[in-house]
């Protein structure tokens, strides 16, 4: 079919938008809605615990990609979504009534939430590296963090205003069918099949950490992870407490993050493949910084810089940020095996998510004794720190494929 690898390439992009819809809504559009209605900060730090299943997805990836490849010819790939998405309806319209009930018990349907799609996110990554070409994988990959940008932009920004306009329960149900809208056209069209066999011996997270590119991208994966994230959980409850309403910040999250994020995504596989991943990342992080000196600066007291900080953190961070992501999970994929794709993708995603949770736990505490202001300028010198330390770990070998 001629038009076999766009329409691929476009239910993957659906794919990605529709997981990502759920963290947008987790890590954006929750914390600043949980925090309009009055909840203390040190709260929301245990938010970051709804990462712990995407930290630790790796575990079970293995039994997971046993199942969805059972042999040569046999994928399962969409029953490994159907399920998924069955279990984050029914969970989801169980917690639209648990607006009022402790937060112990809305955390606990969200974690359950975040399990099934942990689970379905092994599928789609495993799918993504073994069903195309390497010299495909720069659209991949550009689908990959352009929908995940576009997913999170929907998720902390539409859905945070069907919150602020129509309460809890409409804005659930908004959630809800943005996942499984964006998620039909890779249900419902035919996909590309796996380009090789499975492991002959079965997928194994044994095998995956003997080989030294997997330690070298966990190294580049910590470093980079901590510098870029350590303070963007809290850039919605930091626009709320300096006075700007949920319907505004969802507005620029909606509109302004999902296009600097698509382009930044769309950008980025182009320079990856001119410059090589090394000095992508670089620039990213060196980028990011001055959005948190910016950010840093304006919680010191400078008023003058409020009116600036929508724009600053929804709209110029998510840009680099997708320019760097797209660098680095270019090399996920490159690290990845195709036999047992799924699982070693997994092991640097949950590198990713895990640290992430860390911080954000640490964050929430560090805001709610300290201030906005300490925590900023921790993550500005992380990323200094992280900045030195990457450029000793990206050798040659990690510059994009071709």
């Amino acid at each position: 079919m001629k038009n076999a690898l766009p329409v691929a390439l476009m239910s993957l992009g659906g794919l990605y938008v529709s997981q990502s819809v759920l963290g947008g809504f987790m890590w954006t559009a929750l914390p600043a809605y949980l925090r309009s209605q009055g909840m203390a900060l040190d709260h929301l730090g245990f938010l970051s615990l709804l990462v712990l299943p995407w930290a630790l997805k790796m575990l079970w990836s293995p039994q997971v990609e046993r199942w969805r490849r059972p042999a040569p010819g046999i994928t399962r790939t969409r029953g490994v979504i159907l399920i998924g998405w069955a279990a984050t309806v029914l969970t989801g319209i169980g917690l639209i009534w648990a607006e009022t009930a402790p937060f112990a018990i809305l955390l606990a349907g969200l974690m359950l939430i975040a399990t099934a799609t942990a689970t379905v996110d092994i599928a789609c990554d495993g799918h993504a590296v073994e069903a195309f070409a390497p010299k495909d994988y720069g659209w991949a990959n550009a689908m990959q963090v352009g929908g995940a940008y576009a997913g999170a932009a929907l998720g902390g920004g539409l859905v945070l205003v069907a919150l602020g306009r129509w309460g809890w329960g409409p804005g659930m149900m908004t959630m809800l069918a943005l996942m499984l809208l964006c998620s039909m056209p890779f249900v419902l069209l035919r996909q590309p099949q796996p380009l090789g066999p499975p492991a002959a011996a079965g997928p194994s997270l044994r095998a995956a950490l003997a080989r030294p590119t997997t330690l070298q991208g966990l190294a580049v994966t910590a470093l980079y992870v901590s510098a870029m994230k350590s303070s963007t959980g809290y850039f919605g409850p930091f626009l709320v407490d300096s006075g700007f309403s949920l319907t505004n910040i969802g507005i620029f999250g909606a509109t302004g993050a999902m296009i600097t994020g698509l382009a930044g995504a769309m950008l980025g596989g182009l320079i990856v493949s001119a410059l090589g991943a090394p000095l992508v990342l670089l620039a990213a992080l060196g980028a990011q910084a001055v959005v948190l000196i910016y950010c840093m600066i304006a919680a010191s007291g400078a008023s003058g810089l409020v009116p600036g900080l929508p724009w600053m953190v929804q709209i110029v961070s998510p840009a680099f940020m997708a320019v760097g992501f797209v660098a680095l999970y270019a090399r996920f994929m490159a690290w990845s095996d195709p036999a047992q794709a799924g699982v070693d993708f997994t092991i640097f995603q949950c590198a990713d998510a895990l640290i992430s949770m860390a911080f954000g736990v640490l964050a929430g505490q560090i805001i709610s004794w300290l201030g906005y202001p300490a925590q900023f300028g921790l993550s500005l010198a992380l990323s200094a720190l992280c900045f030195a330390r990457l450029r000793a770990l990206l050798p040659a070998p990690v510059q994009a494929s071709p």
